[in-house]
């Protein structure tokens, strides 16, 4: 796995400043004092990159963090950088409030076949615009996007949602949508109390899982590194890249810590991480999707066990097969699955372990993980096969089975 021994995405902040004042974000009160804005050498982000290289891995980079990344000058030949790693580099994403793009950045943008742009939007008109952004760029935000003439199935719209905001979040997604943007909901979070909030979800502590620590490198302006990009008062740091290298880092004892805290579920014990209210199961963003689709909620099901979902068996002889998840058992070590059509004719094969509900709240999520098993299959009635997949204990994957079941588990 990408996880063992190097991580699978870095996060870099190139400049520590932004030019906005949303409410549901730290930085009013975290941003630099005036004339102490501060960037991160180009040398340093250039190490990182062929690092990476001489690693021989591939990662997933973010070139933003705790900060609007267009106020960096350099953002163009930064990417341009990464972009021309094709061995290091798998993908490049960013997200900006757009203050700052006119249409020919775009368009130089689009021409990035690796690139992923996010832009947090929050509205579909002036008024809630102005609330949300502490600044009146609607016209030209909204008109440079309904005027750009390139490809916008590649552009993302965000919308944060909170429990006051449901109505417009629809409005939201049937706008932007109708214009050929996809579009994103996040659920407020408060920045590990950093921001006062009004929770569209509640505080779930018995879930002690999170992504971050599992697959993320969180580097500041400074070269420092934090666990991830909730902890906007920066209460410990995990080394610096100026003086180490990612490996080193990654794997030092405290950061090794709280990536095993996070996939066995117990990520909460430690002090800055007991009351977030970042992590979220799947089973929650399922609820929190059918409220913005004004759908009723999905079935209850009985105490411990799963919702009903879908992932994917990829058998031995190369077949891969949709199925429907109905049973997790971590103790025995086994998934209950049905297939739809004729049986499978392997036994063998690799279950996709979807851990972080890839929908409208297509967020947060670690990327699929395959775990080895055996098929025993079931008496095949009505087109539907039953059968229960004991998944290889003695593989690294299987470690995450407990994760995936707490995932799916309503809250």
């Amino acid at each position: 796995m990408t996880t063992a021994g190097f991580p699978g995405k870095l996060q870099i902040q190139t400049v520590d400043s932004c030019n906005y004042l949303c409410p549901m974000c730290p930085y009013p009160e975290q941003a630099p004092e005036p004339g102490r804005v501060q960037q991160l050498p180009e040398a340093l982000f250039r190490r990182l990159i062929e690092e990476v290289r001489g690693a021989e891995r591939t990662v997933k980079l973010c070139l933003m963090l705790q900060n609007e990344p267009f106020l960096d000058r350099r953002f163009f030949d930064f990417l341009e950088y990464a972009h021309d790693a094709v061995d290091a580099i798998t993908s490049i994403s960013t997200v900006t409030n757009g203050s700052l793009l006119d249409e020919a950045q775009l368009d130089r943008l689009a021409a990035y076949e690796r690139v992923y742009l996010t832009i947090s939007i929050n509205a579909t008109d002036r008024e809630r615009y102005r609330r949300i952004h502490g600044r009146d760029f609607w016209d030209r935000i909204h008109g440079r996007l309904t005027r750009w003439a390139g490809p916008r199935e590649r552009v993302r719209l965000s919308f944060v949602l909170d429990a006051d905001s449901v109505e417009e979040a629809r409005r939201f997604q049937t706008y932007w949508r109708g214009l050929g943007y996809n579009t994103r909901l996040m659920p407020i979070n408060s920045r590990v109390d950093s921001a006062d909030v009004a929770r569209v979800h509640d505080l779930d502590d018995a879930y002690g899982h999170c992504h971050y620590p599992v697959d993320t490198l969180n580097v500041l302006v400074d070269g420092t590194v934090i666990l991830c990009c909730n902890d906007w008062r920066h209460e410990q740091r995990f080394g610096d890249l100026k003086r180490q290298t990612i490996a080193e880092v990654w794997n030092a004892p405290a950061l090794e810590q709280r990536r095993r805290a996070a996939i066995e579920g117990t990520l909460r014990e430690f002090p800055m991480c007991r009351g977030c209210d970042y992590p979220i199961r799947s089973s929650q963003r399922l609820k929190l999707e059918a409220m913005v689709a004004d759908l009723p909620a999905p079935a209850p099901v009985a105490a411990g066990r799963v919702l009903p979902h879908v992932t994917h068996v990829r058998l031995s002889s190369g077949e891969s097969r949709s199925v429907v998840v109905f049973d997790v058992d971590p103790g025995r070590g086994t998934v209950g699955l049905l297939f739809e059509g004729p049986p499978p004719g392997d036994v063998t094969g690799a279950l996709e372990l979807v851990i972080g509900h890839s929908g409208a709240f297509n967020f947060g999520s670690l990327e699929p993980i395959w775990c080895r098993g055996t098929l025993r299959m079931g008496e095949a009635r009505d087109g539907v096969a039953p059968a229960e997949m004991a998944l290889d204990r003695s593989s690294d994957e299987f470690r995450f089975l407990p994760w995936y079941h707490a995932d799916w588990v309503p809250a």
